[in-house]
């Protein structure tokens, strides 16, 4: 399979364009472009950031980008940003007349049943120094409305949320607002209903949570609390009520953040790595509805947490990117192709990292990331995973164990899709 990784180059906003968003706070050491191949196509593009809120609009065919921080130090001097950008394989910057203020740690969904992107909360400063929102806001693709229901979560950010296609609501879990919460709330389009199921899970943030159609429901692993420390439950949710599962066997121990994704193709839940108390792991889990398995492929990507994962229908594969460990950021992209993991290519693609956002593109068939943070470093660069036959990729059923496949990695300038290689890099 021939797979191109691409680099949008784009001319990031300057000091004074900040200063213009009413924001405080000194500009961070950031990425800066250096110079490329004249060919290139030079485009406004996001500043750096992590924290960020990022999903993908089928409505408007693309990806929007809101917020974030530039830093992701608690005392830093890192700022909350409120610009909304759209991905459609260049950036584009949106001037709405209202938008939601300046946050970080914004929880946000495509609510299918709306043909909108809803957006809840965030706080004001990094990490936890508190300005915790509670506002509701929707996206058309064109601007935001500010939404005034009857009833709303109280003010946190890092909330889970996902949307229920069975029951045609959006699930919103935990979260922190100065404290750890452990409240469940449902969206329908109008308003904020608080449930009271007959269990729960315990009040967390930064849990994996995502929706499993192969049992229509979503399933909740791990997280942190401060009472708790880290969690290593397993609960799904019905619609009606949590239930707590008990397979035999489980990761353990584990806060794998956001390196958790559903894989269509084997109809499971796919977990890698984790930071299991400071010991960062490396193991391949699966769910399948009922239990935890733990599987031994031929090949493994290392040790990590804080990585990204996301399925690539153009490919049949889960994508891991990026990832961290307490002496190291491992490098690269690797593909679950349902028995073990490959590197997809020769080249190295992104600067190590953590934290980043990560999507598939389904127009293009193109897998995007943005951004993301390595240690001193906050990240501005937006790289494209591009299979070029598109959705006619297939996975194949069965992979011999360790066996290699013929690939291509090309750091490409702007947003062509040509073969032809930038002789610089912004980074």
């Amino acid at each position: 399979m021939h797979i191109t990784v691409t680099r949008a180059v784009g001319v990031l906003g300057s000091a004074g364009a900040l200063a213009g968003l009413g924001l405080t706070g000194a500009m961070p050491a950031m990425a800066s472009p250096r110079a490329v191949h004249s060919a290139a196509v030079h485009r406004p593009a996001p500043f750096g950031r992590v924290w960020n809120s990022w999903a993908y609009d089928p409505a408007q065919h693309d990806v929007v980008l809101f917020g974030g921080s530039t830093d992701n130090a608690a005392g830093s001097p890192g700022v909350a940003l409120g610009t909304t950008w759209t991905w459609d394989r260049h950036w584009r910057e949106h001037h709405p007349a209202r938008s939601p203020s300046a946050r970080t740690g914004a929880a946000m969904a495509y609510d299918a049943a709306t043909g909108q992107l809803l957006l809840f909360g965030g706080s004001t400063r990094p990490g936890t120094q508190g300005g915790y929102l509670g506002d509701t806001w929707t996206w058309n693709g064109t601007t935001w409305t500010r939404l005034h229901p009857a009833a709303a979560p109280s003010a946190r950010h890092n909330a889970d949320l996902v949307y229920d296609p069975a029951r045609h609501e959006v699930i919103l879990f935990g979260g922190y607002g100065g404290s750890y919460l452990g409240d469940t709330w449902s969206w329908n389009g109008t308003t904020w209903t608080r449930l009271h199921p007959a269990a729960s899970p315990s009040p967390r943030d930064t849990g994996s949570l995502a929706y499993d159609p192969a049992t229509r429901t979503a399933i909740l692993y791990g997280g942190y609390s401060t009472s708790s420390g880290r969690l290593a439950d397993t609960w799904s949710w019905n619609g009606t009520t949590w239930t707590q599962l008990h397979p035999a066997s489980s990761p353990g121990v584990d806060s794998p953040a956001w390196q958790s994704a559903y894989d269509p193709a084997t109809r499971q839940l796919i977990a890698y790595g984790g930071d299991l108390s400071g010991q960062f792991g490396q193991a391949t889990w699966t769910w399948n509805g009922s239990t935890w398995t733990q599987l031994h492929p031929a090949a493994s990507p290392g040790p990590r947490s804080y990585g990204a994962m996301t399925y690539d229908p153009a490919r049949r594969t889960v994508l891991l990117l990026g990832g961290s460990t307490p002496a190291t950021r491992p490098r690269g992209i690797w593909e679950w192709d349902g028995n073990t993991w490959h590197r997809p290519g020769s080249r190295p693609g992104p600067a190590p990292r953590q934290a980043p956002s990560f999507a598939y593109d389904p127009p293009h068939h193109d897998v995007v990331m943005f951004g993301g943070e390595n240690n001193s470093t906050v990240f501005g660069d937006t790289w494209t995973l591009r299979a070029p036959h598109g959705p006619s990729c297939t996975r194949p059923a069965h992979h011999p164990r360790g066996a290699a496949r013929s690939s291509s990695m090309t750091p490409l300038p702007g947003s062509c899709c040509s073969s032809a290689a930038a002789t610089g890099t912004t980074t």
